[in-house]
């Protein structure tokens, strides 16, 4: 595990990210009712590849209906389509010639309050924790703040395995996981993506940070 980084984040994961986040954010801001999470992946596929990407570094995921409550590889996108009222995910993770992405965004289709309420929570707490990133901090640390939030919040942890998030290297290298086990210090690029789920509901948010002797930089 790397004992410190850099100050700042390589420029082509900065520029992976920023092509990543910008293909989230289009392939949801087109989302509608009817179309299945499988279209919404292989969409998401397209446009990555049209900037720049070379394939991915693991499988795209798309979540609808009780679909939004399991983000996981060995969880595909299905022939699932989005609800008049739904919650919709969509993690992305090309790879830009061994450089990776990695971002998660949600977002509440029609005006059912429930809906809205987990998407903006989730982000809510994402931002938190972000914030509390320190540089050189315990990985088990980051992992208790989470747990605290959830708590108070009355949010359950969905992730199959138990984290909100890991380390991401060049290559898509991912060497531990931010749970409640790993004391390893923080340092260089860490997804954080907590994945909340509450009433058969289920929101997730990711994004990539860099943690160096400078400080916390969102990557992208």
């Amino acid at each position: 595990m790397k004992q410190t980084a850099p100050p700042e984040p390589p420029r082509e994961l900065v520029a992976a990210q920023r092509a990543t986040i910008d293909v989230a954010e289009e392939v949801l801001r087109g989302v509608r009712p009817g179309v299945s999470e499988q279209e919404l992946a292989a969409l998401a596929d397209v446009l990555a590849r049209e900037r720049g990407a070379t394939g991915v570094w693991t499988p795209i995921a798309a979540g609808a209906g009780e679909g939004n409550r399991v983000c996981h590889p060995d969880h595909p996108p299905t022939a699932r389509t989005v609800a008049d009222e739904d919650v919709v995910y969509l993690d992305l993770t090309p790879d830009f010639a061994g450089w990776p992405g990695d971002v998660t965004r949600s977002v509440a289709v029609g005006r059912d309050p429930a809906h809205h309420r987990i998407v903006d929570d989730c982000l809510r707490l994402e931002l938190a924790l972000i914030a509390a990133c320190r540089p050189g901090m315990r990985v088990s640390e980051l992992f208790g703040v989470a747990a605290a939030m959830l708590a108070v919040e009355g949010y359950e942890l969905l992730d199959l395995l138990g984290n909100i998030g890991h380390d991401l290297g060049h290559g898509a290298e991912v060497t531990g996981f931010i749970d409640a086990g790993n004391d390893s210090p923080m340092w260089g690029a860490w997804a954080i993506e907590p994945h909340i789920g509450r009433d058969g509901l289920g929101a997730k948010f990711e994004d990539v940070v860099w943690l160096g002797p400078k400080g916390v930089v969102v990557v992208g």
